[in-house]
């Protein structure tokens, strides 16, 4: 196993990273997570800003506090629950410390974001699951999906296309 290294974030971190909207219904965003095999969604604002996290824990927990029942919960959306602070990380950091960050924030992604002209968009996520694929893989051939020398559209293409989207989908919502 010669290929094995220490790998850096940039090198195992998945590009393209999942995001909702902060008004989009807690119920929907949680099927999201459960369809996609997702731990968290980045949540965006009207303008495609990231604004915060949405996770499994999050969800969890506003089911667990009391007083809560289930229309309530209905009825409340991703920006009702949502954690303000967006764990992040550099692409050329070793893999291990983002993974220790990790640990420490109690979150299992962590994400790379682009900051530009007062906005800030996620590029890049590494997950726990990136990092259980490079401890089970046989081959360097494994991780050719992984990391940012993986085939894919440019960032910039890609935040975009999400911008677009995020924009489009946040004016037909509001404009009924």
């Amino acid at each position: 196993m010669s290929w094995v290294t220490t790998k850096l974030v940039r090198d195992l971190m998945h590009i393209g990273v999942m995001t909702c909207q902060a008004d989009t219904l807690l119920v929907e965003a949680v099927r999201t997570l459960l369809r996609e095999r997702l731990e968290s969604l980045i949540v965006l604002d009207g303008h495609g800003h990231a604004v915060g996290m949405f996770s499994r824990r999050e969800a969890v927990a506003v089911y667990g506090r009391s007083g809560v029942d289930m229309d309530e919960l209905m009825s409340l959306t991703v920006a009702d629950v949502m954690r303000s602070d967006i764990p992040e990380v550099p692409p050329d950091i070793p893999a291990p410390a983002a993974v220790q960050i990790m640990l420490d924030r109690g979150v299992r992604e962590i994400y790379l974001m682009h900051h530009a002209g007062g906005m800030s968009w996620p590029a890049a996520v590494l997950r726990f699951a990136d990092v259980l694929n490079y401890l089970a893989a046989e081959s360097e051939a494994d991780l050719a999906d992984k990391g940012h020398s993986a085939p894919r559209k440019s960032p910039i293409e890609t935040f975009m296309e999400r911008y677009s989207n995020a924009t489009k989908d946040h004016s037909e919502t509001h404009s009924l």
